[in-house]
């Protein structure tokens, strides 16, 4: 029986939608998320597919590309990622994902989109590229830095790990020490509890660069994504000279890790230094670890291996589809930077 695709139509569909995402992809509450993350992006509305057999027809599965807003080579584009990829577990087969994914280049090949991307975040995500013919514009890397051992070793040894514990947290501190750098001159880093302002409109308009790709962080981008998100909160500290805002990172906290979501900014230099310290001297007693997640493009790279953060693992990588012969399709090809970290691989 023939499998076929069309588009969400969500107003009459959303329950239907709803379910077999939630049926899907169980680690989510869809249903808190839909509105902030499919209608509420200040890019616009998301576009939703199903994949279907039979008639009446029965759904196999959804996908969407939600809008998303990125400087490209200095000039500001509208692109889209890919997320919410769900198919039945009774379908999960090359032929109904290879569907799916096509379907998300509709956008892009209407001229709604510059392009589109997706990041597959193990080798089996990559198979319907490869029978595209498409490959990975860039990886993207988990990096980290242990804090402390406590939960580590207590797991192996128990109540006998409060001594080796001590020792081993010490050793870590050491060694980050040897690492630091004199704080960045006259900066002042500080929590930021208030909405995004102007001012971090104006550092995203000011920060470009000619041969690489990140996404937007306007205001009402930043608003969006970290103070109006149903399902998660984040903690943001911000560097400033004299009042000026220089540049900006922003946390998500578990028990044991804290997560580097966005370090954005000017001064690099300076700034990434300054506010990788506040970070580990924030947490180095509450949290086990903390994470990041960057390209390999990425400039912050640098940073954060002079602060003894270690390559950990592949995280995703990044695939991108733009309509062939166009100048966004000639742009991807002369392989530009893409300088991402959890901000754009993230929903």
């Amino acid at each position: 029986m023939s499998i076929s695709v069309r588009p969400v139509h969500h107003e009459s569909e959303n329950q239907e939608f709803l379910t077999i995402l939630q049926t899907n992809l169980p680690s989510l509450p869809h249903e808190r998320r839909f509105k902030w993350l499919y209608r509420d992006n200040p890019d616009g509305p998301a576009w939703s597919w199903f994949a279907f057999q039979g008639t009446p027809s029965q759904v196999i599965g959804v996908t969407s590309v939600f809008p998303r807003s990125m400087w490209v080579g200095g000039a500001l584009q509208l692109c889209g990622q890919v997320g919410d990829f769900a198919v039945s577990a009774s379908h999960r087969s090359l032929g109904p994902a290879l569907l799916l994914q096509r379907a998300t280049f509709d956008p892009v090949d209407h001229g709604e989109l510059a392009f589109c991307y997706d990041c597959p975040p193990h080798p089996a995500g990559m198979s319907t590229f490869r029978r595209l013919g498409i490959r990975p514009n860039c990886k993207v890397h988990r990096y980290a830095l242990p804090l402390r051992v406590d939960n580590q070793l207590r797991k192996r040894l128990g109540a006998a790990a409060v001594v080796p514990a001590a020792a081993g947290n010490l050793l870590l501190r050491l060694h980050r020490l040897s690492a630091r750098k004199p704080r960045g001159r006259n900066l002042e880093i500080s929590v930021h509890q208030a909405a995004f302002g102007e001012e971090f409109s104006k550092l995203d308009a000011a920060e470009q660069r000619p041969n690489a790709i990140r996404g937007r962080r306007s205001a009402a981008h930043l608003n969006w994504r970290y103070k109006q998100d149903p399902l998660q909160q984040y903690e943001v500290l911000t560097a400033r000279r004299k009042g000026e805002l220089i540049a900006f990172a922003v946390l998500r906290l578990t028990a044991e890790v804290v997560t580097i979501v966005d370090l954005f900014g000017a001064e690099l230099d300076d700034t990434a230094f300054s506010l990788l310290t506040a970070i580990v001297d924030r947490f180095e007693r509450s949290h086990q670890t903390v994470e990041a997640f960057l390209s390999e493009g990425s400039e912050l790279v640098a940073y954060f291996l002079k602060m003894r953060f270690q390559l950990r693992s592949e995280a995703a990588q990044v695939v991108a589809y733009a309509r062939p012969q166009s100048e966004m399709s000639g742009f991807l090809e002369k392989n530009p930077i893409w300088s991402f970290s959890q901000a754009e691989i993230g929903a």
